[in-house]
C-alpha cells in the first residue's frame, strides 16, 4: 500500500506536492482561501466570510435575474481581490456563469424552426448548439458598506477600468 502524503500551507496562493515513496508524483498550483488551522478543526477567516456573503449574493442576484431564460449550471469566482477602504470592502473579482437552454427540442424554437424551413445553412449548427452549455463573463466590483449592504458595479471599459453601478438583470439584453 503506498501512502500519500499531503502537506497544505495556510497562503493564499500555494504549491501542492504529492509524494509517494520519496518521488514527486504531480506538483500543481492551486489558489485556496487562507485557512487557520486547529488540529483537526478549521475556522473560518473574515476574509473567507466576505468572499462567502459575496459568492452568495452573487448566487442569488444570478438566480433571480437568468434563471427565466436559462438553466444555471455553475457559478465561478476567479482572480478575486480584497481590500478595506473609508470602512467598506472592496472586492474586485471575475464572475462566470455556466449556462445552458432549457432541455426541450431544438426544432420548436422559433429561430431555428425559421432557419429549417428556409433551408439556412447555419440550421444543423443552431441545432446541434442549442443545448450545449454556454459561458457568460463580468468583470464585477462589489463593495459591502458598513451595514453589510452589497453594492455591484460592472466595468463598463472595453479598455481600462470604468465602473458603474449594475444589477445582473441589467445583463439581459431585450428587444
Amino acid at each position: 500500500m503506498r501512502r500519500i502524503r499531503l502537506f497544505t500551507i495556510s497562503l493564499f496562493c500555494m504549491t501542492l506536492v504529492i509524494t509517494s515513496c520519496g518521488n514527486i508524483q504531480k506538483k500543481t498550483p492551486i489558489e485556496t482561501p487562507i485557512e487557520t488551522k486547529q488540529g483537526n478543526d478549521t475556522e473560518e477567516t473574515s476574509d473567507d466570510k466576505i468572499y462567502d456573503k459575496i459568492s452568495a449574493y452573487m448566487e442569488e442576484e444570478s438566480k433571480k435575474a437568468f434563471s427565466p431564460y436559462y438553466e444555471l449550471l455553475d457559478f465561478q469566482m476567479t482572480n478575486y481581490q480584497e481590500g478595506v477602504a473609508n470602512e467598506r470592502t472592496e472586492a474586485i473579482f471575475d464572475y462566470k456563469i455556466i449556462h445552458k437552454n432549457y432541455d426541450k427540442d431544438p426544432d420548436t424554437v422559433g429561430y431555428i424552426k425559421e432557419a429549417k424551413e428556409s433551408d439556412n445553412s447555419n440550421y444543423q449548427q443552431m441545432y446541434d448548439e442549442y443545448l450545449q452549455p454556454k459561458e457568460m463573463n463580468f468583470h464585477l466590483k462589489a463593495i459591502i458598506d458598513e451595514n453589510g449592504s452589497i453594492t455591484l458595479y460592472s466595468n463598463v471599459s472595453p479598455i481600462g477600468i470604468e465602473w458603474e453601478e449594475t444589477k445582473m438583470s441589467d445583463f439581459i439584453l431585450s428587444k
